[in-house]
Parts: structure tokens; C-alpha cells; sequence
């Protein structure tokens, strides 16, 4: 999938979360799995919408700024 396309998508797969995060699948799948990060099924398919990857950086981030920058 090219960048440009990427900008017009409204959720992506677990593979593409992991990469726009810089972590593994596995991760991907266990925040979903522990509620982190909201996930939608679309037949029998399931994808992150693109926002909620968006909302769960944010909130990392702002809570990093209060902890001093740790993650």
C-alpha cells in the first residue's frame, strides 16, 4: 500500500498497525486483546481504525509528558 493511499484509509490490519507503531503484530494484538486499543470486524476481517491509532498516540504521548518523558 503506497503512502498516498495510506491517508485515504479508514482502518488498517494488525501488520499495518504494528509497522505505523514500530512494534510487532504481537503487540498490536495483545493491546487490543487487553482493551488498549479498540479494534472492528468487518466480516472476517478485523482492522484498527486508523483514528484510534491516532487517539492511542496521543494519549501515550501526554501521559509520557507528565512522566517525564518515559514510556
Amino acid at each position: 500500500m503506497g503512502e498516498g493511499q495510506r491517508q485515504d484509509c479508514l482502518a488498517v490490519t494488525y501488520r499495518e498497525a504494528a509497522k505505523s507503531l514500530g512494534v510487532c503484530e504481537r503487540a498490536v494484538w495483545q493491546l487490543v486483546k487487553d482493551g488498549e486499543l479498540r479494534a472492528v470486524r468487518i466480516g472476517r476481517s478485523v482492522r484498527i481504525p486508523v483514528q484510534e491509532l491516532k487517539q492511542f498516540v496521543a494519549i501515550r504521548s501526554q501521559s509520557a509528558d507528565v512522566k517525564g518523558g518515559a514510556v
